[in-house]
């Protein structure tokens, strides 16, 4: 699985860079600079196998999310710090930090579409319902994005997006393991653009 990512975000990154290749890149890549500020929300889906002896089973959870996010945008390019909030049955608290670098196709005065890479931290507290023990990881993911930005005005967009994060964390104690291996989010976005002087 981590291989298939790490080829998926290969491609990510080829593909991006011959799109970067065009004679509007040189000069499109540092001018019209915004700010950005934007609230997310979105839904996910997670995996927990749990390893006992000889025995194996999968747990799969939904988890809601909230967010905030801080950047800068150009006219091919934009850049974002976010940190998420999750919420689910079984954990105490389950939150990300990371950045997400993006290329900007502009298909139409009114959207974009994007894709991108993303890389962080996650930090999860789970609380299995058959230990008394709970366990905690904190561990660097990647993975990459997709979506369309619609512009709702001069200033604002909405965001719809998918995000992919992969992470080899595991938690072991008494014997039995605990793996987390990756994220599917799809998610919503309000985005606020401010000129940079």
């Amino acid at each position: 699985m981590k291989n298939k990512m790490k080829k998926v975000i290969l491609s990510t990154l080829i593909a991006t860079s011959s799109l970067m290749a065009g004679s509007s890149y040189q000069s499109s890549i540092f001018s019209n600079i915004d700010s950005l500020i934007g609230i997310e929300a979105g839904y996910s889906g997670l995996d927990v196998e749990k390893n006992q002896a000889n025995s194996s089973n999968i747990s799969k959870y939904n988890m809601y999310h909230g967010g905030l996010k801080i950047g800068a945008q150009s006219d091919d390019f934009r850049f974002l710090l976010g940190m998420r909030y999750y919420g689910a049955d079984d954990f105490d608290y389950a939150t990300t930090y990371g950045a997400e670098l993006q290329y900007l196709i502009n298909v139409a005065p009114i959207m974009n579409i994007f894709i991108g890479v993303n890389a962080g931290i996650i930090n999860m507290r789970y609380l299995p319902d058959d230990e008394p023990q709970s366990r905690t990881i904190s561990d660097p993911y990647f993975g990459g994005d997709v979506g369309m930005n619609f512009h709702l005005g001069k200033r604002i967009d909405l965001e719809l997006g998918a995000r992919f994060m992969t992470f080899d964390a595991e938690n072991t104690k008494s014997d039995t393991t605990y793996i987390f291996d990756n994220m599917i989010t799809g998610y919503t976005s309000l985005i606020f653009r401010f000129e940079m002087d």
